[in-house]
């Protein structure tokens, strides 16, 4: 039996069964269903299909995949960029992802959302989150066929036991699978970047 639950937009960062580092970042929403991933030069975008939405609530449309160099940058917000840049100005990663997530905290909705960051390159990966009552920076190891995974709501933690298996080598398919993954509620779409010689990206929309 498989227990369903809602965590919101969330990330998942592992590698794949072949040992491909990637990350991955799901919108899930019951408020803002209609939003797709575009990709454009080495950037995902989160968009609403109806673009009068962007007025109604600045939190739905952003970058959330970003690629400096040979690092990916992925997290569920406007941080993105600010991190990326960061990085572009030289800061190792760790400190571009502590200081972006220190100056703009927590989304300043109707649930203190919480900020959520994947930053990862071929030799170190670190999650982050803040949100109203903590923040956190964590450097951590992966493992083949296996993913970590980050969510705004009820999963906003770093642990051995936000960990799942993982299906599929290429983006497209790894999209696939999550987007599918019969744990987590209300897909609406994704978008996954995996490091195989060179940085592969792909979209998923319903």
């Amino acid at each position: 039996m498989v227990i369903k639950m809602y965590i919101g937009r969330f990330l998942v960062v592992g590698k794949t069964e072949n040992g491909k580092p990637f990350v991955l970042y799901r919108v899930s929403s019951r408020s803002f269903p209609n939003r797709k991933a575009v990709l454009k030069n080495n950037i995902v975008s989160i968009i609403p299909d109806n673009l009068n939405e962007i007025f109604s609530n600045p939190y739905i449309t952003y970058n959330c995949i970003n690629v400096v160099g040979n690092t990916i940058v992925a997290t569920n917000g406007s941080h993105t960029d600010v991190i990326a840049d960061k990085i572009k100005l030289g800061l190792p990663i760790r400190d571009a992802l502590a200081y972006s997530l220190i100056t703009m905290d927590y989304e300043k909705d109707d649930y203190n959302t919480p900020r959520i960051a994947v930053v990862l390159n071929e030799n170190e990966v670190y999650m982050g989150y803040v949100k109203d009552s903590d923040i956190r920076v964590k450097k951590i190891s992966l493992e083949n066929g296996k993913g970590f995974y980050l969510g705004v709501y009820n999963a906003c933690d770093i642990n051995e036991y936000q960990k799942i298996d993982i299906c599929g080598e290429k983006p497209e398919e790894i999209c696939k699978y999550i987007m599918e993954h019969g744990e987590f509620e209300y897909p609406v779409c994704c978008a996954a970047a995996v490091i195989d010689k060179e940085i592969k990206i792909e979209t998923y929309n319903k």
